[in-house]
C-alpha cells in the first residue's frame, strides 16, 4: 500500500475498513454501478454479505417526491445491475427494497432464498393492486417473507378502496407475515385505510405486529374483531376529535393502562359519555385515584357530560410504596366534578393489595370483588365461581346481615361454595 501521507494520496490507498464505511454511506444502486467492476477490492467490498444484507434498490432522492412518476434508476444500470450483479449475491440478501418501476426485473434476476423482509416504495395503488393479483414471482414471495412494509402514492383522494383491498389481499396471502407497515413508512405520505367489516377476505393467524393509518374509529374496532387473533402490537395513527361517545369495558387484566389505554384516551378530546370498566395491573406503583384520572385525561375533555366507571388497581410491589388509605382515595374525588364515588382497599400480603373505585349508581353487569362497602342496586353475572369463593372466604366474614343487598349477594355466593 503507499504511503498515507503522499500528497498524492487517492482512494485506492485507503484501508478496507475506511472504504466500507465509505461504501454503506452511498447510494446502492451508486455503488453497484459505478464501483463494482473497478478492480477485486471494490467488488469484495460492494459485495460484500453485510452490505447486501439490507438491500435497498431505490433512489431516495427521487423517492421523497410525492408524485414522482419518473422511474429512479435508468434503464442501463437496471440492466447491469440485474444480469451481472444480482445473480452473485441473491443468497446474501436478506431485506429488500424495491419501488415500482424496477421491481419486476430485480425480482426476476435471481431467487431470493433467504429473504425475509421486502420493503415496497412508492407504488400506484392499481399498480400494486395488479402486481398482487396476477404477478406470481410477487406471490410466491409474499408465502415467504414474514416482514413487509408498504408505501402508496398519495392522490388528491382521502380514501381509496383499492388501498383497502391491498391491505385485504396482503393479509390473506402473506401466510408467513408476521410484521406488517401499511402506508405508514414516511409521516408525509401516509394513506388513510379504510377496513371492511363483512369483508371475510382478510384472515391472519401469524401477524403479530400491524402499523396503519385508519380513516375511523370503526376501522380500529374492526382489526380488533378475532380476525387478526396473534395479533400482540397494533398502531394507529388515527385522531378522534369527532368521538363523541367511548363504553371500554374489558374483564381480562391489563398492564398497559398507562402506557396504551391513558395515551388513547388523551386523544378524545370531545368525549360527552365515558364508560370504563378496567382490570389494571401494576408493578411498584400505588392506585389508581380520582387525581390520576383527572390530571391523565380527563381535563382534555372538556365536552363530558358523563363519566361511569369501575377501576380495580391490583398492585405488586416488591420496593416500599407509600399507598394511600382509602380516605386519602375518596379526597383524591373531591373538587374534580366527580358523581358520587365509592372505594374501598383490601390487602392481601406485604406486596399485593387491590383498589376498587366505582361511580354510583353502579351501571354495570359484573363486579370483581365487593366488601360491605358496596352500593350497587343491580349486578349480574359473576366472573368464576372460584374468584367468588375468594371474596366469600375474605371479605363476607362479618357482613351486616340488615343489608339487603349484601344478603343477596352472600345467598348467591354460599349457593356455588
Amino acid at each position: 500500500m503507499n504511503n498515507l501521507n503522499n500528497d498524492n494520496l487517492n482512494i485506492l490507498d485507503l484501508p478496507d475498513e475506511i472504504l466500507f464505511i465509505i461504501f454503506k454511506k452511498l447510494n446502492t444502486i451508486d455503488v453497484f454501478h459505478s464501483l463494482v467492476g473497478v478492480n477485486q477490492q471494490f467488488d469484495r467490498l460492494a459485495l460484500d454479505p453485510l452490505n447486501v444484507y439490507d438491500l435497498d434498490m431505490t433512489d431516495i432522492m427521487t423517492i421523497n417526491s410525492l408524485y414522482d412518476k419518473i422511474p429512479s434508476i435508468d434503464t442501463e444500470t437496471l440492466s447491469k445491475i440485474c444480469s451481472k450483479i444480482l445473480p452473485r449475491i441473491h443468497r446474501q440478501v436478506h431485506k429488500l427494497t424495491v419501488e415500482q418501476y424496477s421491481m419486476k426485473d430485480i425480482l426476476r434476476a435471481a431467487n431470493y432464498s433467504e429473504l425475509y423482509s421486502l420493503s415496497l416504495i412508492n407504488f400506484q395503488a392499481k399498480i400494486l393492486y395488479q402486481y398482487l393479483k396476477g404477478d406470481l414471482i410477487l406471490r410466491d414471495l409474499t408465502k415467504q417473507i414474514t416482514h413487509l412494509n408498504i408505501d402508496i402514492k398519495r392522490t388528491t383522494k382521502r380514501f381509496s378502496v383499492t388501498v383497502s383491498k391491498i391491505f385485504e389481499l396482503i393479509v390473506s396471502l402473506c401466510k408467513n407475515l408476521t410484521v406488517l407497515n401499511f402506508c405508514d413508512m414516511f409521516r408525509t405520505r401516509t394513506y388513510e385505510t379504510r377496513v371492511f367489516y363483512r369483508s371475510s377476505n382478510y384472515m391472519s393467524s401469524t401477524l403479530i405486529k400491524l402499523k396503519i393509518h385508519v380513516l375511523r374509529f370503526a376501522d380500529c374496532l374492526y382489526l380488533l374483531d378475532g380476525r387478526l387473533d396473534s395479533l400482540s402490537t397494533l398502531i394507529i395513527k388515527k385522531k378522534l376529535p369527532k368521538l363523541k361517545y367511548l363504553s371500554f369495558t374489558t374483564a381480562n387484566d391489563t398492564w398497559d393502562y398507562d402506557n396504551l389505554i391513558v395515551p388513547l384516551l388523551c386523544r378524545m378530546i370531545n368525549l360527552e359519555e365515558l364508560k370504563l370498566f378496567l382490570l389494571v395491573t401494576r408493578f411498584n406503583s400505588t392506585y389508581i385515584d380520582g387525581i390520576q384520572l383527572y390530571n391523565q385525561f380527563l381535563i382534555y375533555m372538556t365536552q363530558l357530560k358523563k363519566f361511569t366507571f369501575c377501576i380495580n388497581t391490583e398492585a405488586y410491589n416488591e420496593v416500599k410504596v407509600e399507598l394511600p388509605s382509602n380516605k386519602d382515595i375518596q379526597r383524591s374525588f373531591i373538587g374534580r366534578g366527580y358523581q358520587q364515588v365509592t372505594s374501598y382497599i383490601h390487602t392481601y400480603s406485604k406486596i399485593t393489595s387491590r383498589c376498587l373505585i366505582y361511580s354510583l349508581p353502579y351501571d354495570f353487569e359484573d363486579f370483581v370483588a365487593i366488601d360491605n362497602s358496596f352500593q350497587g342496586e343491580y349486578f349480574g353475572e359473576l366472573f368464576s365461581s372460584s374468584e367468588c369463593k375468594r371474596i366469600m372466604s375474605t371479605e363476607f366474614s362479618d357482613l351486616n346481615q340488615t343489608n339487603s343487598t349484601l344478603s343477596y349477594i352472600i345467598d348467591i355466593l354460599r349457593g356455588i361454595k
